[in-house]
């Protein structure tokens, strides 16, 4: 059985394949001191399940400006200069990505070095279709809080707004959910972590897949790897790193699951239980943002300050993780000429608070970003 494993997870880890849905922790204790319910890693029913002050949605055509009227101007968000998010109001220090994307930040928050571009290379071919082409990571342990900016290629053109919106409250492993991103590219496993299937002799398995998300994903599997019964398959759980990173990425996911399916091999994250608010649209300083949000539902506990070195109590609290994909107004959504090749930008962040609920220090951060070439005041 320990060679047929070792061949096994060989050859599931190096070859490309399609995506698929991923699974959900055990009912028990973590190491991130949380208590993991049983049930699938699905957007909650806002009506039993709804943190504090989620937001409404604002979902725009495809082919609306920045002036659209259904858009959420930028003076509608308040940016207190004290917000926690900015670090500190004075003393701003500017961080470029590039020459063309900068952002103005106190000077709690600290540039780091995330190492190769994500995803991993073992994974790279079950993440989302965004080849992302530049990084920009900062993490301000005053707040515990992370945040990254990045440019990528377009994998939207040909789509509209409804469509991403569908695509990214699909459950994660579905190619293009909200949680795929961040777990891909936002809190990937490490390196280490992917290789033991190949240096230890993990338990195989035999179980049925996860269903996998709508047959327009890139990527994505079929119904067809459901209809022949449980596959093989070798999960492996992830030890995060006692560090700010390592707990938002245990609270986000435990690991990460290799299967044989009749379509070739697939990989999905054993995510955690969480809600996914609806999709914000905002125009500011010229960009077109979508905006999403993942909150982690159950709290932290007891041991994650101890277990990551927070530098406090966050007993109790619950983890947040936004992401918002813009481009200069007009969202291209369609090829239009010269602005056929514009990449699209997308600006990660996680938090931890009392409530749960980072949005107003999220949107003071996006405000921050000035974006060359986009006109200010739409």
């Amino acid at each position: 059985m320990r060679g047929f494993g070792l061949v096994l997870a060989s050859a599931l880890v190096f070859s490309a394949a399609t995506q698929a849905r991923s699974q959900d922790a055990p009912g028990t204790q973590s190491a991130d001191g949380t208590t993991q319910s049983a049930q699938a890693a699905v957007p909650a029913d806002p009506a039993t399940s709804t943190p504090s002050s989620a937001p409404s949605a604002t979902v725009a055509n495809s082919n609306a400006a920045a002036t659209d009227p259904t858009a959420t101007p930028a003076n509608s968000v308040a940016a207190d200069p004290q917000a926690e998010a900015k670090g500190e109001s004075s003393g701003g220090v500017v961080h470029h990505l590039a020459a063309d994307i900068s952002i103005t930040l106190g000077p709690s928050w600290q540039e780091f070095d995330i190492g190769s571009m994500p995803p991993p290379a073992a994974i790279a071919s079950y993440a989302p279709p965004f080849h992302l082409n530049a990084l920009l990571a900062l993490q301000n342990p005053k707040n515990i809080s992370v945040l990254q900016i990045a440019t990528s290629t377009n994998p939207l053109i040909g789509h509209d707004s409804n469509w991403l919106d569908t695509q990214l409250h699909m459950q994660s492993g579905s190619g293009m959910s909200v949680l795929d991103l961040i777990f891909y590219y936002f809190f990937p496993p490490s390196r280490e972590c992917i290789e033991q299937v190949l240096t230890q002799d993990p338990k195989a398995t035999f179980a049925p897949l996860p269903e996998t998300g709508s047959s327009n994903n890139s990527g994505g599997g079929n119904s067809s790897d459901n209809s022949g019964g449980p596959v093989l398959q070798v999960s492996l759980a992830c030890k995060a790193p006692a560090t700010m990173l390592g707990f938002f990425q245990a609270q986000l996911s435990s690991g990460i699951t290799f299967a044989q399916a009749n379509s070739g091999p697939r990989a999905f994250a054993t995510i955690k239980k969480f809600y996914l608010a609806p999709m914000e649209r905002v125009s500011i300083n010229g960009m077109t943002w979508f905006i999403f949000e993942a909150q982690r539902i159950d709290p932290v506990g007891p041991n994650a300050s101890t277990n990551y070195n927070l530098g406090g109590s966050y007993q109790g609290a619950q983890s947040d993780y936004f992401w918002a994909i813009g481009a200069i107004a007009p969202f291209p959504f369609v090829t239009d000429g010269p602005r056929g090749n514009q990449p699209l930008i997308h600006v990660a962040y996680a938090s931890v608070g009392a409530n749960g609920n980072k949005h107003a220090e999220f949107m003071a951060l996006l405000q921050k970003v000035q974006v060359r070439g986009a006109t200010s005041g739409q």
